[in-house]
């Protein structure tokens, strides 16, 4: 199985698609990262080379999948880094859930609480007038296709916490297909849970290009080709 597929690739940054479960970055694990392979592989290319190696300028979770954003440069990185800050770039997921959503698009808002020992975010539901305590979890969804027995959902983030999309989704009694961290009913065989990072929109970081990437699913779940034809390509 792949580990990764490159998407895009300039003097500046670097779009991977990660195809495995692997960390982004090196972690307590000590299990190579998809930084790690990635900077092998241009370590291994003749040419000029930036003031920087390359560095993630974000994160999916281990067992998700997807298009991941790398900078080439220490610009790049100080550049992309803003421009997340500034939410100037757009990331959109498709998660394949075991139960129908009860509305075809909505929104949901949580409060979010993080137990670091298990490291497992608990989802709660907020009621009118309540005042947050924690953190505030907020994404726009809409379903995007259907299979016999799961139904995708298209995912835009209003807020980038720690599982949010895992943990919102749980609370709402749509566990991720393979995610029995957080209430899926048993593990895929390839390790991933069906969680994508589907697309991503950006601004090149010195030219200011708008970029597009298309992140193809992973040939090892086959239950993505019932989404062929979506909406996001």
């Amino acid at each position: 199985m792949d580990q990764y597929r490159i998407l895009h690739e300039d003097e500046d940054i670097l779009v991977a698609n990660k195809l495995g479960p692997l960390p982004v970055q090196p972690d307590k694990t000590g299990d190579p990262s998809l930084q790690d392979l990635l900077r092998a592989e241009l370590a291994g290319r003749s040419g000029p080379k930036g003031d920087l190696e390359l560095e993630a300028a974000h994160r999916i979770d281990r067992r998700c999948s997807g298009a991941l954003l790398f900078a080439k440069t220490r610009r790049a990185l100080e550049t992309l880094e803003a421009d997340f800050r500034g939410k100037a770039i757009e990331k959109t997921y498709i998660a394949c859930v075991e139960h129908e959503p009860g509305a075809r698009e909505g929104r949901l808002e949580h409060r979010l609480v993080w137990d670091k020992r298990t490291n497992v975010v608990r989802a709660f539901k907020l009621k009118a007038g309540e005042e947050t305590k924690g953190e505030r979890g907020i994404l726009e969804y809409r379903l995007a296709g259907a299979s016999e027995r799961f139904w995708f959902l298209e995912i835009r983030l209003i807020t980038g916490k720690h599982h949010q999309i895992r943990a919102q989704l749980a609370c709402e009694g749509l566990p991720i297909r393979g995610d029995i961290k957080y209430g899926a009913r048993r593990t895929n065989k390839n390790g991933l849970i069906m969680l994508h990072a589907r697309r991503l929109v950006l601004t090149q970081p010195r030219t200011r290009e708008t970029l597009e990437v298309l992140a193809p699913f992973p040939e090892s779940e086959p239950l993505w080709a019932a989404l062929q034809g979506d909406a996001l390509g």
